[in-house]
């Protein structure tokens, strides 16, 4: 165990273009379909004002380019009165519209240029270690409105190189990091007043992501699709989608650069024909037999779903939705076809009495059950899982009851699939480390309230749930444990400036249900967070501002025979010329390993050289820029260190790695 003997303290601060309205984020949306609030804090550097006549089919944002590992995260909270002023946009510059007979054409490209170093990311291979990268991605599209239909279409080429200067150690095992063009994207779609049609990749969220959910989530690093076909028809009283198609995601990581196959990729069998050289996934002759064909997502997970809606007398939303998901990977070892169904509903209904709104949402879940009753049948189970989100708004005050029952949930292949295809609520903040949702019961409270004339919101917040780590588990069980998570806060935005001040803290306890001989104790920490935004002039159309932050939390974590203290935070402080240039200095604390020799250390306790050795430093600084050329055009760049860790979205989880090196990211749009 360790004992550390410095602790660094400072101020911090996260700055982006938009650091003159400094509104911090708003973290764990009641609406899970809504984007997901890590990608509004890693994107907040963009400019994003809306564009009245986006087409429907424009490439979202990119990669964020610097992913940061822990964010001062916060429910949606009553906005005070009294918005800060806002300054000028930059200029919104568009291709010129292209007449087409009777209509008209509005076309649209994005181009993105990614130049990395990726001088270390501290892991035990030397593979993955001292390279340079150039990745682009190109999108481009076009949106044509006739009298009746809109044509949308789109496509991108994702590209990169990869070089070694020094060669590439593969001395230990060799990851794929390798260069590679594919066309990721392409969708062609028609919508009318009734009906919509897509044929390509899209994007699908099934009753808040309980029964299905395939979409861009930046922090861990999934951009998926399903590429195949979707209709979608749309009456006032009935709505029903349905879809089917292959699993597709981004094969290039942007954390590692790294080729990730297609989920699934190649598979070995589909339920309807076993005889899969003659359905096309006899990926030997394919341009890319390891990654996934380059041209066209074929032979990875395939999906087909359905939903539909209805809106009864007395606005109740009733859903109900199917999904079919057939694995191209078999725990089976190619024995039989592995697939799963889930079956579910919910019924919704805002504004009861004015104040309430409710939302129950369940499904059902069972995997392969063509193997009971056979050798096999520890691959076959049944699973199932209840939500339930109360909201209660009386005044400026608002109250959020939160309920969920998930029991071997388990849609995805495994339980570290990167792609989960569900997202069951979780109920925590954005900022944690799930440590299981498919086996979870339990709820929690917020309660938010706002004094508009003095522009002052408080929040309070408790949760508790029991839980299990693997699926076979039973949260109730022996193994079963209590996380237990209690926080406050306070924003505060001074009337008529564009001062803002926002701190909050909490303390987060998980144990065991039944106490093993050497202690119950898992995980526990208290935690804090600070920002800061202070206008310093505005000249000239352009807002000067000085943005603080902190956030840290103080950790102990225990399993059987080994336990750890630790400290890790982020303190930034940055300046900010809205909206044409930002910069931000960036210090990371992270003392849960000892540092290499020659690293200051904050701990008295000494790294021990040698294979496998898991050395990493404490300090981990960093400078980061934003210049703007376009609202949605700019260059940004960070040089220096970030810390990896375990991040969460909806109980999709990824452990990042450490980086050092220098990324840049330049992005044009028009």
């Amino acid at each position: 165990m360790r004992t550390p003997i410095i602790l660094a303290v400072g101020l911090g601060a996260w700055l982006g273009a938009r650091v003159a309205a400094a509104e911090p984020e708003a973290v764990e949306e009641v609406v899970v379909d809504a984007a997901p609030p890590e990608a509004v804090e890693a994107r907040a550097e963009e400019p994003t004002a809306p564009e009245p006549e986006e087409p429907a089919t424009r490439e979202a944002d990119d990669d964020p380019v610097v992913p940061t590992p822990i964010h001062p995260a916060h429910e949606p909270i009553p906005v005070p009165a009294h918005e800060p002023r806002q300054a000028a946009a930059p200029p919104n510059p568009r291709i010129p519209r292209i007449p087409a007979g009777p209509t008209q054409v509005q076309p649209w490209v994005r181009s993105t240029l990614f130049t990395e170093w990726y001088r270390s990311n501290y892991n035990t291979r030397q593979s993955d270690d001292g390279f340079v990268s150039l990745v682009g991605r190109l999108g481009v599209g076009a949106d044509t409105r006739l009298r009746r239909v809109t044509l949308g279409t789109q496509l991108r080429l994702d590209g990169q190189k990869i070089w070694f200067p020094d060669g590439q150690d593969c001395s230990g095992d060799c990851v794929p990091v390798d260069d590679d063009v594919r066309l990721e994207r392409v969708t062609v779609r028609a919508d009318t007043r009734r009906v919509s049609v897509q044929a390509g990749d899209h994007n699908v969220s099934f009753g808040r992501g309980m029964g299905l959910s395939v979409r861009k989530i930046d922090l861990i690093g999934v951009d998926a699709t399903i590429k195949g076909g979707r209709v979608d028809l749309k009456t006032k009283p009935l709505r029903v989608t349905g879809l089917a198609g292959f699993a597709n995601r981004q094969n290039s990581d942007f954390a590692t650069r790294q080729l990730l196959e297609d989920p699934g990729y190649p598979a070995q069998s589909y339920t309807w024909s076993p005889r899969t050289e003659e359905r096309g996934c006899n990926v030997t002759g394919a341009l890319d037999p390891e990654i996934g064909n380059p041209l066209w997502t074929v032979c990875s997970d395939f999906v087909a779903a359905g939903r539909v809606e209805g809106t009864l007398p007395g606005k109740v939303d009733l859903g109900a939705h199917y999904v079919y998901l057939d694995f191209g990977d078999e725990a089976t070892a190619g024995v039989v076809d592995e697939h799963s169904h889930l079956v579910g509903g919910d019924v919704g209904r805002m504004r009861v009495g004015g104040v309430w709104d409710v939302f129950v949402g369940g499904s059902g879940i069972v995997r392969n059950p063509n193997l009971r009753g056979t050798p096999l049948e520890p691959q076959s189970f049944q699973g199932h899982g209840v939500y339930a989100s109360n909201v209660f708004v009386v005044g400026t005050t608002t109250v959020l009851v939160e309920a969920k029952h998930y029991r071997r949930y388990l849609l995805a292949f495994t339980q570290t699939s990167l792609l989960q295809y569900a997202e069951n609520p979780t109920l925590e903040r954005e900022d944690q480390q799930v440590p299981g949702n498919q086996n979870a019961t339990g709820g929690r409270v917020r309660v938010d309230h706002t004094w508009r004339e003095h522009g002052l919101t408080v929040f309070v917040n408790s949760l508790e749930y029991v839980y299990s780590d693997a699926l076979a588990l039973d949260q109730f069980g022996p193994e079963g444990r209590l996380a237990t998570h209690n926080f406050a806060g306070v924003m505060w935005r001074k009337p008529k400036t564009d001062f803002v001040l926002q701190a909050s803290g909490g303390y987060r306890h998980e144990r065991y249900l039944e106490p093993p001989q050497v202690s119950s104790l898992k995980r526990r920490f208290p935690h804090g967070e600070l920002y800061l935004s202070i206008p310093l002039a505005r000249r000239r159309g352009l807002v000067h501002a000085l943005a603080l932050r902190g956030e840290g939390r103080w950790e102990s974590y225990r399993t059987q025979g080994s336990g750890v203290d630790f400290f890790r935070g982020l303190f930034t402080v940055g300046y900010s010329m809205s909206p044409w240039f930002s910069i931000a200095l960036l210090q990371g604390f992270d003392t849960e390993r000892p540092t290499p020799p020659g690293e200051p250390s904050l701990t008295d306790e000494r790294c021990q050289q040698g294979t496998g050795s898991q050395c990493r430093p404490h300090l981990w600084p960093g400078l980061q820029a934003q210049v703007n050329f376009f609202n949605a055009s700019f260059l940004r760049v960070f040089a220096g260190r970030q810390y990896g860790g375990r991040i969460c979205v909806n109980g999709s989880c990824r452990t990042l790695p450490d980086f050092e090196g220098i990324r840049t990211e330049l992005v044009f749009s028009f």
